[in-house]
């Protein structure tokens, strides 16, 4: 007769989180653990199971296997259950407001499918929603104007009491139809359509031009990544935009350009978080990896 066997939750976790980050240094810093700790959860899952669940490609991580896949869509359920059943028994207790901070691009993609789900879970929490960049997020938080926010972070380390949500290259890119020339014949001074001053991806791009001594000028300017993405195509200048978030149209300007940073999404919590608040986070990192890991892969 065979023993019965019991998948560990946690291990599920680390597992989801790695396949969504492609690290297991990303995956511990997104479940708030130690390398080693996610390696050893990972090993003593594939020990339980006798199977490889992950594919190690010179220490890193480049898929999941066959086995992978079958347990990875199972584990994908299993931990939504398991986190619905256990907000739905706190239900009771969830009353109150929680207020949220955001960019505004996720507003129109991640924002409505996460937001669906929390409503399920908590129907008696109100939520103060505010769409803002980077720093003025940042800012409030600490300020205790806000209980989490997520947020866009390019270049340098990886501000501590922060959560990786998601992490992908950031390009420069042109209008395809504006792009035969490019890079050979680029314009002096490079024009440029970015987002205000205060987007992380504008200041990346502009100190990259300025580390390799390129002039630039600002040829478009605007909140909205629609807006954004018209410019471009239409041949006003070039922008910087993560990969999964290039559209038909558009293309990747690969040589001739300084190189950029990695583009983050962080998530981070108030000092004293609530419990909703924390299972908020949580759909938005569910949400991002899956909407970007797909778009990214197209």
């Amino acid at each position: 007769m065979m023993r019965n066997r019991h998948l560990d939750p946690e291990a599920l976790r680390a597992l989801v989180a790695i396949a969504d980050t492609a690290s297991f240094s990303a995956a511990a810093q997104q479940l708030g653990r130690t390398q080693s700790a996610v390696s050893l959860q990972i090993k003593r899952l594939e020990e339980s199971l006798g199977q490889t669940l992950l594919r190690r490609v010179q220490g890193r991580v480049d898929g999941a296997t066959a086995e992978g896949q079958v347990l990875l869509a199972y584990a994908r359920e299993i931990l939504r259950l398991n986190d619905e059943a256990c907000a739905s028994i706190a239900q009771d207790t969830a009353v109150g407001t929680l207020r949220v901070g955001l960019p505004e691009e996720l507003m129109e993609s991640v924002f409505p499918a996460a937001m669906a789900r929390f409503r399920a879970l908590y129907p008696r929490m109100r939520l103060l929603v505010r769409a803002d960049a980077a720093a003025r997020l940042r800012d409030a938080l600490d300020a205790g104007e806000l209980d989490l926010i997520v947020f866009k972070h390019c270049g340098g380390a990886q501000p501590r009491q922060t959560m990786l949500l998601w992490q992908e290259p950031l390009l420069w890119v042109a209008g395809e139809a504006h792009a035969a020339g490019l890079p050979g014949a680029m314009p002096t001074p490079l024009p440029l359509a970015l987002f205000g001053e205060n987007c992380v991806f504008r200041v990346a791009a502009t100190a990259a031009l300025a580390k390799a001594k390129r002039e630039w000028l600002l040829a478009y300017t605007g909140s909205s990544l629609a807006g954004l993405r018209h410019a471009v195509r239409h041949g006003l200048g070039l922008t910087v935009l993560p990969r999964s978030l290039l559209q038909p149209g558009l293309c990747v300007v690969d040589k001739g350009l300084p190189p950029l940073p990695e583009a983050r999404i962080l998530g981070a919590l108030a000092s004293a978080p609530h419990p909703a608040g924390e299972r908020l986070l949580a759909l938005f990192a569910e949400e991002i990896a899956g909407q970007r890991g797909m778009l990214a892969a197209a």
